[in-house]
């Protein structure tokens, strides 16, 4: 092969080694729209490894829009804890009360429309699309883009998603474009994933720590609430607890703008000095 394969032998050799070697996931055997709604939600910046299990205990508990979009706060979180960007939770209740109320409990099949709801940006909602209701138009995530740069693209530094794009669209299989991507995610997780090839993509930027983070901390505070008599805690308790930690580890965040962030995302609700989920 050449050092830049054709179209055709690009795909012969990524569909060849996922048929020896894709990976078997619950979410993949499935063709229910909420179901591969739920896995997008959850796959969004969180390990494989880490989402399987959460995935089918979430499943259990809601296994629809109706019990999901009824569900308490505190029930929402308990499931969730693990997953890590809490607000997604909130996101997918959310969603699922608009999908009740504007949409017939059915997930929209178009795009556009995918993307006006909480939590669903342009990626989310064509993975969606494609894995739900068999769209072929392709997108590009980590592991894919790191497919694509280092198949098409060996020498180039700053490799743009509307180049990757260019090739994508002439290499998706559009009578199977479920099963390409799963290819491409595979190929780009399991050959590539140790390959610094996305540092070639002007995307690429270094993924924040997440111990000591604001978000870490924020995690902090919700299991704090959470391990409370009733997941309720007076305000000035949580401070006085967070503070605790914040001096145990030699940060300088304020514990007042931890609350306020999980109040702001509806994490969290404030009533008469008494924080709850």
């Amino acid at each position: 092969m050449k050092d830049v394969p054709t179209i055709e032998e690009f795909q012969q050799l990524i569909l060849k080694w996922y048929e020896e070697n894709g990976r078997i996931l619950p979410w993949r055997t499935t063709s229910s729209p909420y179901h591969i709604l739920i896995s997008e939600i959850m796959l969004q910046q969180t390990q494989v490894s880490r989402v399987i299990q959460k995935y089918n205990d979430f499943i259990k508990k809601f296994p629809d829009f109706s019990t999901l979009a009824s569900s308490s706060t505190k029930d929402l979180l308990s499931i969730w804890q693990g997953l890590g960007y809490w607000r997604r939770a909130k996101y997918l209740q959310e969603l699922a009360k608009q999908v009740i109320t504007k949409y017939n409990g059915k997930l929209p099949k178009n795009i556009e429309v995918l993307e006006t709801f909480p939590g669903i940006g342009p990626y989310t909602s064509r993975a969606i699309a494609c894995f739900a209701f068999g769209n072929n138009e392709p997108f590009i995530d980590t592991n894919i883009r790191r497919v694509y740069i280092h198949f098409f693209f060996p020498k180039e530094t700053k490799v743009t998603d509307k180049s990757i794009l260019t090739i994508a669209k002439k290499a998706v299989l559009k009578e199977n474009p479920k099963t390409w991507h799963y290819a491409l995610f595979d190929y780009g997780s399991q050959i590539l994933r140790k390959t610094s090839v996305n540092k070639r993509s002007t995307t690429y930027h270094n993924q924040s720590k997440f111990e000591k983070s604001f978000r870490f901390y924020r995690t902090k505070a919700i299991n704090i609430v959470m391990d409370s008599s009733n997941s309720r805690i007076l305000q000035k308790t949580l401070i006085y607890e967070l503070e605790k930690i914040f001096e145990k580890d030699s940060v300088s965040f304020q514990a007042k703008s931890i609350i306020d962030s999980l109040i702001h995302d509806r994490l969290f609700q404030l009533q008469k000095n008494m924080i709850s989920i």
